[in-house]
Protein backbone atom coordinates (compact mmCIF):
# COMPACT_ATOMS: atom_id res chain seq x y z
CA UNK A 1 0.00 0.00 0.00
CA UNK A 2 2.47 2.44 0.63
CA UNK A 3 4.10 2.07 -2.48
CA UNK A 4 0.88 3.16 -4.46
CA UNK A 5 0.55 6.44 -1.78
CA UNK A 6 3.66 7.53 -2.68
CA UNK A 7 3.36 8.17 -6.36
CA UNK A 8 -0.09 9.63 -5.41
CA UNK A 9 0.72 11.74 -3.18
CA UNK A 10 3.46 13.10 -5.43
CA UNK A 11 1.74 13.20 -8.11
CA UNK A 12 -0.96 15.31 -6.33
CA UNK A 13 1.49 17.88 -5.34
CA UNK A 14 2.32 18.59 -8.56
CA UNK A 15 -1.17 18.59 -10.12
CA UNK A 16 -1.38 21.38 -7.42
CA UNK A 17 1.59 23.50 -8.48
CA UNK A 18 0.70 23.61 -11.90
CA UNK A 19 -3.05 24.59 -10.92
CA UNK A 20 -1.86 27.41 -8.79
CA UNK A 21 0.53 28.34 -11.58
CA UNK A 22 -1.87 28.10 -14.30
CA UNK A 23 -5.12 30.33 -11.93
CA UNK A 24 -2.00 32.85 -11.24
CA UNK A 25 -2.03 33.18 -15.10
CA UNK A 26 -5.64 32.88 -15.41
CA UNK A 27 -6.10 35.81 -12.87
CA UNK A 28 -3.50 37.92 -14.69
CA UNK A 29 -5.59 37.82 -17.48
CA UNK A 30 -9.09 38.31 -16.14
CA UNK A 31 -7.38 41.38 -14.45
CA UNK A 32 -6.27 42.68 -17.77
CA UNK A 33 -9.31 42.11 -19.85
CA UNK A 34 -12.23 42.86 -17.61
CA UNK A 35 -11.45 46.76 -17.73
CA UNK A 36 -11.54 46.41 -21.34
CA UNK A 37 -14.74 45.08 -21.58
CA UNK A 38 -16.78 46.33 -18.42
CA UNK A 39 -18.68 49.12 -19.63
CA UNK A 40 -20.84 49.57 -22.62
CA UNK A 41 -20.69 53.41 -24.00
CA UNK A 42 -24.17 54.94 -25.93
CA UNK A 43 -23.34 57.65 -28.62
CA UNK A 44 -26.33 59.32 -28.73
CA UNK A 45 -26.79 60.80 -32.44
CA UNK A 46 -28.71 64.04 -33.07
CA UNK A 47 -31.63 63.45 -35.91
CA UNK A 48 -30.02 66.42 -38.07
CA UNK A 49 -26.32 65.53 -38.32
CA UNK A 50 -24.15 67.56 -40.27
CA UNK A 51 -20.56 66.47 -41.42
CA UNK A 52 -18.84 67.94 -38.45
CA UNK A 53 -21.42 66.06 -36.42
CA UNK A 54 -20.19 62.88 -37.87
CA UNK A 55 -16.56 63.75 -37.42
CA UNK A 56 -17.24 64.17 -33.74
CA UNK A 57 -19.22 61.08 -33.12
CA UNK A 58 -16.29 58.95 -35.16
CA UNK A 59 -14.06 60.29 -32.84
CA UNK A 60 -15.60 59.92 -29.95
CA UNK A 61 -16.38 55.92 -30.87
CA UNK A 62 -12.40 55.48 -31.71
CA UNK A 63 -11.54 57.21 -28.59
CA UNK A 64 -13.75 55.10 -26.39
CA UNK A 65 -12.99 51.88 -28.45
CA UNK A 66 -9.59 52.27 -27.67
CA UNK A 67 -9.87 52.62 -24.33
CA UNK A 68 -11.63 48.90 -24.52
CA UNK A 69 -15.34 50.30 -24.10
CA UNK A 70 -18.17 48.73 -26.20
CA UNK A 71 -19.99 51.54 -28.25
CA UNK A 72 -23.35 51.29 -29.68
CA UNK A 73 -24.83 54.21 -31.85
CA UNK A 74 -28.57 55.20 -31.03
CA UNK A 75 -30.73 57.98 -32.45
CA UNK A 76 -31.38 60.98 -30.31
CA UNK A 77 -35.46 62.23 -30.05
CA UNK A 78 -36.06 64.76 -32.57
CA UNK A 79 -35.12 68.44 -31.33
CA UNK A 80 -39.03 69.38 -32.00
CA UNK A 81 -40.43 67.81 -29.06
CA UNK A 82 -39.67 69.99 -26.02
CA UNK A 83 -36.70 69.26 -23.89
CA UNK A 84 -37.58 67.57 -20.82
CA UNK A 85 -40.03 64.96 -23.09
CA UNK A 86 -36.68 64.26 -25.70
CA UNK A 87 -34.30 63.46 -22.80
CA UNK A 88 -37.00 61.44 -21.19
CA UNK A 89 -37.72 59.12 -23.85
CA UNK A 90 -33.89 58.21 -24.62
CA UNK A 91 -33.49 58.11 -21.05
CA UNK A 92 -35.65 55.42 -20.67
CA UNK A 93 -35.24 53.69 -23.59
CA UNK A 94 -31.39 53.14 -22.54
CA UNK A 95 -31.81 52.00 -18.96
CA UNK A 96 -34.41 49.94 -19.89
CA UNK A 97 -32.43 48.37 -21.70
CA UNK A 98 -29.70 47.20 -19.03
CA UNK A 99 -26.74 46.53 -21.17
CA UNK A 100 -25.54 50.06 -21.19
CA UNK A 101 -23.71 51.84 -18.57
CA UNK A 102 -23.03 55.89 -20.19
CA UNK A 103 -23.84 57.83 -22.55
CA UNK A 104 -22.39 60.51 -24.61
CA UNK A 105 -24.39 63.03 -26.09
CA UNK A 106 -23.86 65.59 -28.74
CA UNK A 107 -25.10 68.91 -27.84
CA UNK A 108 -26.29 71.17 -30.84
CA UNK A 109 -28.28 70.43 -34.13
CA UNK A 110 -26.43 72.66 -36.70
CA UNK A 111 -22.81 72.21 -35.60
CA UNK A 112 -21.56 70.25 -32.46
CA UNK A 113 -20.99 72.88 -29.79
CA UNK A 114 -20.69 70.48 -26.77
CA UNK A 115 -21.19 66.80 -25.34
CA UNK A 116 -22.85 65.78 -22.20
CA UNK A 117 -21.66 62.23 -20.55
CA UNK A 118 -24.03 60.78 -18.78
CA UNK A 119 -23.64 57.78 -16.52
CA UNK A 120 -26.22 55.49 -14.76
CA UNK A 121 -26.40 55.23 -11.28
CA UNK A 122 -27.39 52.46 -8.63
CA UNK A 123 -30.98 53.56 -9.01
CA UNK A 124 -30.93 53.17 -13.07
CA UNK A 125 -31.49 56.37 -13.33
CA UNK A 126 -28.52 59.19 -15.57
CA UNK A 127 -27.17 61.78 -13.92
CA UNK A 128 -25.00 63.97 -15.45
CA UNK A 129 -21.57 63.83 -15.03
CA UNK A 130 -19.99 66.92 -16.95
CA UNK A 131 -20.54 69.10 -19.88
CA UNK A 132 -17.41 69.35 -21.79
CA UNK A 133 -17.40 72.73 -24.35
CA UNK A 134 -15.89 71.82 -28.20
CA UNK A 135 -12.88 74.30 -28.40
CA UNK A 136 -13.65 75.55 -31.68
CA UNK A 137 -10.70 77.98 -32.34
CA UNK A 138 -7.91 75.31 -31.21
CA UNK A 139 -6.65 72.93 -33.94
CA UNK A 140 -8.10 69.24 -34.14
CA UNK A 141 -10.95 70.38 -31.93
CA UNK A 142 -13.20 67.31 -32.55
CA UNK A 143 -10.12 65.42 -31.40
CA UNK A 144 -9.54 67.12 -28.29
CA UNK A 145 -13.07 67.23 -27.66
CA UNK A 146 -13.50 63.27 -28.14
CA UNK A 147 -10.12 62.49 -25.93
CA UNK A 148 -11.01 64.56 -23.27
CA UNK A 149 -14.45 63.05 -23.08
CA UNK A 150 -13.78 59.31 -23.29
CA UNK A 151 -11.17 59.99 -20.30
CA UNK A 152 -13.53 61.68 -17.91
CA UNK A 153 -16.20 58.98 -18.71
CA UNK A 154 -13.35 56.43 -17.85
CA UNK A 155 -12.32 58.11 -14.61
CA UNK A 156 -15.96 58.70 -14.15
CA UNK A 157 -17.15 55.61 -14.24
CA UNK A 158 -14.28 53.68 -12.23
CA UNK A 159 -14.76 56.40 -9.35
CA UNK A 160 -18.74 54.99 -8.97
CA UNK A 161 -20.04 51.91 -7.65
CA UNK A 162 -21.27 50.42 -10.68
CA UNK A 163 -19.96 47.33 -10.00
CA UNK A 164 -19.86 44.06 -12.42
CA UNK A 165 -22.38 42.29 -10.06
CA UNK A 166 -24.71 44.83 -9.60
CA UNK A 167 -27.93 44.72 -11.26
CA UNK A 168 -29.63 48.05 -12.10
CA UNK A 169 -33.38 48.12 -11.65
CA UNK A 170 -35.74 48.68 -14.67
CA UNK A 171 -37.40 51.98 -15.18
CA UNK A 172 -41.51 52.61 -14.52
CA UNK A 173 -41.88 53.29 -17.86
CA UNK A 174 -45.36 53.64 -20.01
CA UNK A 175 -47.47 50.37 -20.44
CA UNK A 176 -47.05 49.98 -24.06
CA UNK A 177 -43.44 51.26 -24.04
CA UNK A 178 -43.00 48.90 -21.49
CA UNK A 179 -44.84 45.95 -22.88
CA UNK A 180 -42.87 46.04 -26.18
CA UNK A 181 -39.32 46.62 -24.78
CA UNK A 182 -39.83 43.78 -22.48
CA UNK A 183 -41.20 41.54 -25.09
CA UNK A 184 -38.27 42.29 -27.61
CA UNK A 185 -36.05 41.32 -24.68
CA UNK A 186 -37.76 38.11 -23.50
CA UNK A 187 -37.63 37.29 -27.42
CA UNK A 188 -34.26 37.62 -27.50
CA UNK A 189 -33.19 35.71 -24.37
CA UNK A 190 -35.18 32.94 -25.68
CA UNK A 191 -33.90 32.59 -29.19
CA UNK A 192 -31.11 30.25 -29.61
CA UNK A 193 -27.88 31.49 -30.30
CA UNK A 194 -25.13 29.62 -31.04
CA UNK A 195 -21.22 30.23 -29.24
CA UNK A 196 -17.59 29.25 -29.34
CA UNK A 197 -15.29 29.04 -26.88
CA UNK A 198 -11.16 28.60 -26.66
CA UNK A 199 -8.98 27.79 -24.19
CA UNK A 200 -6.77 25.86 -22.67
CA UNK A 201 -6.61 23.19 -19.51
CA UNK A 202 -4.07 21.91 -17.03
CA UNK A 203 -5.01 18.02 -16.49
CA UNK A 204 -4.14 15.37 -15.08
CA UNK A 205 -4.77 11.88 -13.20
CA UNK A 206 -4.56 11.00 -9.33
CA UNK A 207 -2.37 8.16 -9.71
CA UNK A 208 1.04 8.11 -11.31
CA UNK A 209 -0.01 10.49 -14.17
CA UNK A 210 1.58 13.89 -14.43
CA UNK A 211 -0.28 17.21 -15.25
CA UNK A 212 -0.31 18.34 -19.20
CA UNK A 213 -1.54 20.92 -21.16
CA UNK A 214 -4.16 20.39 -23.45
CA UNK A 215 -5.83 22.88 -25.87
CA UNK A 216 -9.94 22.54 -25.63
CA UNK A 217 -12.31 23.83 -28.06
CA UNK A 218 -16.11 23.96 -27.43
CA UNK A 219 -19.53 24.62 -29.15
CA UNK A 220 -22.61 26.17 -27.07
CA UNK A 221 -25.70 26.48 -28.22
CA UNK A 222 -27.62 28.69 -25.48
CA UNK A 223 -31.30 27.67 -25.37
CA UNK A 224 -32.18 30.94 -22.57
CA UNK A 225 -30.52 32.89 -20.89
CA UNK A 226 -29.12 29.56 -18.52
CA UNK A 227 -29.06 26.19 -20.47
CA UNK A 228 -26.99 25.41 -23.18
CA UNK A 229 -25.65 22.52 -24.75
CA UNK A 230 -22.00 21.82 -25.39
CA UNK A 231 -19.87 20.17 -27.64
CA UNK A 232 -16.07 20.06 -26.63
CA UNK A 233 -12.81 18.24 -28.14
CA UNK A 234 -9.78 18.68 -26.34
CA UNK A 235 -6.34 17.03 -27.45
CA UNK A 236 -2.68 17.13 -28.92
CA UNK A 237 -1.66 18.55 -25.69
CA UNK A 238 1.80 18.00 -23.79
CA UNK A 239 2.40 14.63 -23.01
CA UNK A 240 3.28 13.69 -19.64
CA UNK A 241 6.16 10.95 -18.96
CA UNK A 242 6.24 8.42 -16.38
CA UNK A 243 9.35 7.13 -15.26
CA UNK A 244 10.65 4.13 -13.42
CA UNK A 245 13.60 2.19 -12.79
CA UNK A 246 12.35 -0.41 -15.25
CA UNK A 247 11.74 2.44 -18.06
CA UNK A 248 9.52 5.05 -19.13
CA UNK A 249 6.16 5.77 -20.60
CA UNK A 250 5.05 8.69 -22.64
CA UNK A 251 0.74 9.65 -22.43
CA UNK A 252 -1.16 11.31 -24.47
CA UNK A 253 -4.80 11.84 -24.25
CA UNK A 254 -7.55 13.62 -26.29
CA UNK A 255 -11.12 13.63 -25.84
CA UNK A 256 -14.74 14.46 -27.45
CA UNK A 257 -17.75 15.19 -25.31
CA UNK A 258 -21.79 16.44 -25.42
CA UNK A 259 -23.40 17.39 -22.78
CA UNK A 260 -25.11 20.84 -21.29
CA UNK A 261 -24.42 23.24 -18.68
CA UNK A 262 -26.43 25.63 -16.79
CA UNK A 263 -25.46 29.31 -15.76
CA UNK A 264 -27.29 30.50 -12.51
CA UNK A 265 -27.44 34.21 -13.38
CA UNK A 266 -27.07 35.53 -10.20
CA UNK A 267 -25.75 39.34 -12.04
CA UNK A 268 -25.32 40.74 -15.00
CA UNK A 269 -21.78 40.02 -15.17
CA UNK A 270 -20.78 36.96 -13.18
CA UNK A 271 -22.59 33.83 -13.47
CA UNK A 272 -21.91 30.05 -11.73
CA UNK A 273 -21.82 26.98 -13.60
CA UNK A 274 -22.44 23.38 -13.92
CA UNK A 275 -22.03 20.66 -16.50
CA UNK A 276 -22.60 17.06 -17.08
CA UNK A 277 -21.37 15.70 -20.56
CA UNK A 278 -20.67 12.26 -21.79
CA UNK A 279 -18.28 10.96 -24.70
CA UNK A 280 -15.35 9.73 -25.39
CA UNK A 281 -11.32 9.50 -24.35
CA UNK A 282 -8.46 8.39 -26.40
CA UNK A 283 -5.61 6.97 -24.62
CA UNK A 284 -2.38 6.43 -26.06
CA UNK A 285 0.63 5.05 -24.45
CA UNK A 286 4.16 4.89 -25.64
CA UNK A 287 6.50 2.90 -23.76
CA UNK A 288 10.40 2.04 -23.39
CA UNK A 289 11.85 -0.12 -21.21
CA UNK A 290 15.31 -1.49 -20.15
CA UNK A 291 17.04 -4.11 -21.95
CA UNK A 292 16.36 -6.89 -21.95
CA UNK A 293 12.75 -5.86 -21.25
CA UNK A 294 10.83 -4.94 -24.29
CA UNK A 295 8.43 -1.81 -23.99
CA UNK A 296 5.18 -1.64 -25.89
CA UNK A 297 2.71 1.04 -27.23
CA UNK A 298 -1.14 1.14 -25.99
CA UNK A 299 -4.12 2.89 -27.92
CA UNK A 300 -7.61 2.55 -26.14
CA UNK A 301 -10.43 3.82 -26.08
CA UNK A 302 -12.61 4.06 -23.43
CA UNK A 303 -16.24 6.26 -22.27
CA UNK A 304 -15.82 9.40 -20.80
CA UNK A 305 -17.67 11.09 -18.12
CA UNK A 306 -17.04 14.66 -16.89
CA UNK A 307 -18.60 16.85 -14.43
CA UNK A 308 -17.72 20.19 -13.95
CA UNK A 309 -18.46 22.97 -11.92
CA UNK A 310 -17.57 26.57 -12.60
CA UNK A 311 -18.12 30.32 -12.90
CA UNK A 312 -18.43 33.03 -15.95
CA UNK A 313 -17.26 36.07 -16.51
CA UNK A 314 -19.86 38.03 -18.88
CA UNK A 315 -17.05 40.56 -19.95
CA UNK A 316 -19.74 42.17 -22.62
CA UNK A 317 -22.84 40.84 -24.87
CA UNK A 318 -20.68 39.36 -26.80
CA UNK A 319 -17.50 38.27 -24.65
CA UNK A 320 -16.93 35.77 -22.14
CA UNK A 321 -14.55 34.29 -19.70
CA UNK A 322 -14.91 30.70 -18.17
CA UNK A 323 -12.89 28.88 -15.96
CA UNK A 324 -14.07 25.49 -14.48
CA UNK A 325 -12.78 22.70 -12.73
CA UNK A 326 -13.56 19.07 -13.95
CA UNK A 327 -13.73 15.34 -12.84
CA UNK A 328 -13.45 12.75 -15.10
CA UNK A 329 -14.08 9.01 -15.08
CA UNK A 330 -13.26 6.39 -17.93
CA UNK A 331 -14.36 3.27 -18.59
CA UNK A 332 -12.31 0.59 -18.66
CA UNK A 333 -9.71 2.92 -17.92
CA UNK A 334 -6.24 2.40 -18.41
CA UNK A 335 -3.70 1.43 -16.21
CA UNK A 336 0.20 1.29 -17.16
CA UNK A 337 2.44 -1.18 -16.09
CA UNK A 338 6.22 -1.84 -16.01
CA UNK A 339 7.05 -5.81 -15.12
CA UNK A 340 3.61 -6.73 -14.08
CA UNK A 341 2.99 -4.32 -11.62
CA UNK A 342 0.74 -0.98 -12.16
CA UNK A 343 2.25 1.97 -11.42
CA UNK A 344 0.02 4.52 -12.95
CA UNK A 345 -3.78 4.67 -14.41
CA UNK A 346 -5.78 7.23 -16.54
CA UNK A 347 -9.00 8.09 -15.94
CA UNK A 348 -9.76 6.92 -12.05
CA UNK A 349 -10.15 10.02 -12.01
CA UNK A 350 -8.32 12.73 -14.62
CA UNK A 351 -8.79 16.57 -13.12
CA UNK A 352 -8.69 18.93 -15.14
CA UNK A 353 -8.80 22.85 -14.21
CA UNK A 354 -10.08 24.60 -17.71
CA UNK A 355 -10.11 28.66 -18.73
CA UNK A 356 -12.16 29.17 -22.19
CA UNK A 357 -12.61 32.65 -23.52
CA UNK A 358 -16.18 32.70 -25.43
CA UNK A 359 -17.55 34.90 -28.19
CA UNK A 360 -21.23 34.75 -29.28
CA UNK A 361 -22.27 36.91 -32.45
Amino acid sequence: MRERRAPCATNLERVLVSYLRFALCCSILLSWVAPAFAHTVALLRPSSHPLATTELLERLRGELLSLGFEVVLRDRPAASESTAIAETAWQRELAADGDVDAAIDVVGEVAPAAVDVWIIDRAGRFQLATRLALEANTENASKRLAIRASEVLRARLFETHLAAGERRPALVLGTSTASALDAEKARNERAPHLGVELGAAVQAGLDGVGPALVPIGRVDWAIDSGLALEATLAGFGSRPIITTSAGSARVAVQYGLVGGAYRLNVSRWFKPLGALSLGALRSAVEGRAELPREGHALERWSFLLDASLGAVFEMSRHYSLTLAAHAQLAEPYVAIRFADRQVASLGRPNLLFALTIGGWP
